[in-house]
């Protein structure tokens, strides 16, 4: 009877014991800024916040995310070894990631981060297989199309740029895929031009400043050169002009005597063609030096000034 006993008292404290063991392996906590899935068999039964629970050992499985950690992806490099306070950090370049081209056909390379935290735990843990490579392979797209869009010289100068407008584009494609993730910020590292091509580069940069310059030249000089012109054409146009109107005037006048005298002619053509030879006589002989008299019976006589001049002196003279 006491053998027995003592048999039933080890079996109650062997099973006191597994179910302390059991009730204690069943225990979990969740952290804060965590959520939790509760699996039954497989499945997801239950999210838990923040707290200590309790769950069925090995038929239910608890997986835990925090929702509020910040992860860093690098992209177009990684980082092999951080830095300490002696020493600097150490990377590799990842040149199939880095390198693209431009919309003018050159090439560049990016390196770049981007941050995201998970928000939806289930979405991230059972709708995508790998849901870091879907988030570098959906960046890759975006930033690749967005440097594609760009020449050369803006893809080097406009780095700010380029982050604001990829970040929406990259959340957009993120959330088409339905992963649970927030895409936090982007941050392009650098954006420069390879070794292999920089002395090119420079020669062309080079050949653009030197176009620049000469095209500043000629605006200098077009902005001295016109106005003169035009101060000049102005001037010839103004004498044009004014010539144009004392010919006119002229030639008005011209007219109104040829008018006045045709008038006069066709009232007395005989007299109006005396007076006319005469009038061409005195024009003509006026400078000649000799006087031309006619009498009334058509005799023409000759007479020099001189021989005037010589008369009227002695006959002063004898006076």
């Amino acid at each position: 009877m006491k053998h027995k006993w003592k048999t039933r008292t080890a079996v109650t404290v062997a099973l006191l014991v597994a179910v302390a063991l059991l009730a204690a392996g069943g225990c979990y906590r969740v952290g804060q800024g965590e959520e939790a899935l509760v699996l039954t068999f497989g499945e997801v039964t239950d999210v838990k916040g923040p707290g200590l629970y309790w769950r069925v050992p090995l038929a239910q499985q608890v997986i835990a995310e925090s929702v509020t950690t910040i992860h860093t992806q690098e992209y177009g490099f990684r980082t092999t070894s951080g830095g300490t306070a002696n020493t600097a950090a150490k990377y590799v370049d990842v040149l199939e990631e880095s390198e693209m081209l431009t919309a003018d056909n050159s090439i560049v390379r990016l390196e770049a981060i981007y941050q995201y935290t998970i928000r939806d735990v289930k979405a991230y843990s059972f709708d995508a297989d790998d849901p870091e490579g879907t988030m570098q392979l959906a960046f890759e797209a975006v930033i690749r199309r967005n440097v594609q869009s760009r020449p050369l010289d803006d893809a080097l100068l406009n780095k700010e740029e380029i982050e604001q407008q990829v970040l929406p584009d990259f959340q957009a494609l993120i959330d088409s895929y339905e992963v649970g993730i927030k895409i936090n910020n982007v941050r392009i590292q650098n954006i420069t031009v390879p070794t292999e091509v920089a002395s090119a580069y420079e020669d062309v940069n080079n050949a653009k400043n030197e176009k620049t310059k000469r095209q500043d030249e000629a605006e200098r000089y077009k902005n001295e050169v016109l106005p003169t012109a035009r101060s000049n054409a102005y001037r010839l146009v103004q004498e044009a002009e004014g010539y144009k109107a004392e010919t006119v005037a002229a030639a008005e006048a011209e007219a109104a005597v040829f008018t006045a005298v045709y008038e006069k002619y066709r009232s007395a053509p005989e007299i109006t063609r005396t007076r006319l030879m005469i009038e061409t006589l005195e024009k003509v002989l006026s400078g000649s030096g000799k006087l031309y008299l006619t009498d009334g019976a058509g005799t023409t006589k000759l007479l020099t000034l001189e021989d005037v001049a010589t008369a009227q002196e002695a006959a002063a003279t004898l006076e």
